[in-house]
């Protein structure tokens, strides 16, 4: 087993946490976070327990380290893109990028949800979905305008995570596009207006 120098400060120690991230989320995917342990996570990168338990004193330190910035950068996207300005596109656009810099953590937690029960969240898939009603449509949506919203941000979400085999630039643009038809196309909803926040609890968003 690889024996650590946590004393070291010329990057060492940086380098071994990036090694450790990626070995436990590729562990994390295909496993799932309830069905990884701390021992398997150490095997692999070839560590003692010991020295990975130096790095992230718990399994939960562990998770949140590694999903905890993807949902601050959506959180961080919904409050910045509710003070500019944007085109219906440029939010979708930005929403793909985010989900798409964030893909592999996004997949582990569609595999395995149990992950969100590690981070700092509340209520925080029913808000992403009522604010995101609310950039696309604003405040009076209609059902029908609540359910396109949802749609497209989870659609968006789901291609930049699961098609690994078409080029960034291609899906990006395709998913785009798609969405956008989805929310241009014709209304068939001639219902009520029922306010961005009612029925928010009912809906989902990123991680999808």
């Amino acid at each position: 087993m690889e024996a650590e120098q946590p004393q070291r400060r010329d990057g060492r120690t940086r380098d071994t946490r990036e090694r450790i991230h990626g070995i436990a989320l590729e562990l994390f995917v295909t496993q799932g976070f309830a069905n990884t342990t701390m021992q398997d996570i150490a095997d692999r990168l070839g560590l003692t327990k010991a020295a990975l338990y130096y790095h992230f004193p718990t399994k939960r330190d562990l998770i949140r380290s590694i999903l905890q910035p993807g949902i601050d950068d959506v959180e961080a996207f919904l409050s910045d893109t509710e003070r500019e300005t944007l085109s219906r596109r440029e939010i979708l656009e930005r929403f793909f990028d985010l989900n798409y810099a964030h893909r592999t953590a996004f997949l582990a937690l569609s595999l395995d949800p149990s992950g969100m029960a590690e981070l700092e969240v509340e209520n925080w898939i029913p808000r992403l979905a009522a604010t995101f009603q609310r950039l696309l449509f604003g405040p009076d949506a209609t059902n029908e305008d609540r359910i396109r919203a949802v749609i497209v941000a989870n659609g968006l979400s789901r291609c930049a995570t699961l098609f690994t085999d078409i080029p960034h630039d291609e899906l990006r643009a395709k998913a785009v596009n798609v969405a956008m038809q989805t929310l241009t196309a014709p209304q068939t909803d001639t219902g009520s207006h029922p306010g961005a926040a009612a029925g928010a609890a009912e809906t989902t968003g990123t991680p999808s």
